[in-house]
């Protein structure tokens, strides 16, 4: 009886790499102008370099795809708003400089952020994946105006929720506007406009009471 060869399976090593030639190949169509929406499992497959059916062993579809993409990218930018609120330059000035490497950091991912917006307008999977990330920012925003309000810097009218809410879901959208519409020349000066709104309207924002910041 002839003896059958069996092909050994796939190495660990084996799938990572090709898990990261998906996602590094929809990166860069995304960047070439194809727009999310257009852009099928066939053509990241085929550009790839990979069988159809080697894409759904690593992901489900194509929105669960962007959402590892948008991983990486959302946890880069929560790691610089973060080493803002610890370190040392806590104040408009550091909120600024942090918005800034934030602005940066789109223009670089300019693509991945308009796929993530695309995807995010009829696929609830994405839309809520998105939101909870952003909910991450909300909630240490949030347990950092709770902090200033203990030591005394910060008015007891303010609510850290929704302060926190207004800060992040409103800060995003005008930075993403901006990546999407806005001048690069206009890059420094946003960022110091929103730091200011955010710093002078929440962080040290006046006492009814006296009109005067604490």
């Amino acid at each position: 009886m002839p003896s059958i060869t069996r092909r050994p399976p796939k190495s660990e090593e084996d799938r990572t790499a090709v898990r990261a030639r998906l996602l590094a190949t929809t990166q860069r169509l995304l960047t070439e102008g194809v727009g999310f929406t257009e852009l099928g499992v066939q053509r990241i497959a085929a550009e790839a370099k990979v069988a159809r059916s080697s894409f759904y062993v690593h992901f489900k579809d194509k929105s669960e795809l962007l959402l590892q993409l948008a991983a990486s990218f959302k946890q880069k930018s929560f790691d610089i708003v973060s080493r803002w609120q610890a370190g040392p330059d806590a104040d408009w000035e550091g909120l600024a400089r942090a918005y800034e490497e934030v602005i940066a950091l789109y223009r670089e991912n300019r693509a991945l952020l308009g796929a993530i917006n695309e995807a995010a307008a009829y696929d609830p999977a994405v839309r809520a994946y998105w939101n909870a990330q952003l909910g991450r920012f909300r909630s240490a925003m949030a347990g950092r105006l709770r902090a200033e309000q203990r030591d005394g810097l910060l008015g007891p009218d303010v609510d850290p929720e929704v302060a926190a809410r207004v800060v992040v879901f409103g800060g995003f959208a005008v930075l993403s506007q901006h990546i999407a519409d806005g001048d690069s020349a206009e890059d420094a000066a946003i960022a110091r406009e929103t730091a200011l709104a955010h710093w002078h309207g929440t962080f040290r924002r006046p006492s009814p009471s006296t009109g005067t910041g604490r």
